[in-house]
């Protein structure tokens, strides 16, 4: 669990963060390319500016098919 953190910047490009939970972090700038995030609890983390490309979003979807972003498709 990394709820509440501040991951401001942090490097996560291809990490595995399946069913995580990241609730209330801070993720602005965060590079999550390549990274596998489903399942994982993003609910009220920060996540401005961060970096989705070839990652596998919270619902199982695959960023690239919504424009390498995984915002709308938070919820696993």
């Amino acid at each position: 669990s990394v709820s509440s953190a501040n991951l401001t910047g942090a490097n996560l490009s291809g990490a595995n963060l399946t069913r995580a939970l990241v609730d209330h972090a801070n993720l602005t700038g965060a590079n999550l390319a390549r990274a596998n995030v489903t399942g994982a609890d993003l609910t009220g983390a920060t996540l401005t500016g961060v970096a989705w490309a070839g990652a596998t979003c919270p619902d199982g979807t695959a960023a690239n098919s919504h424009g390498n972003t995984c915002v709308g498709h938070l919820s696993p």
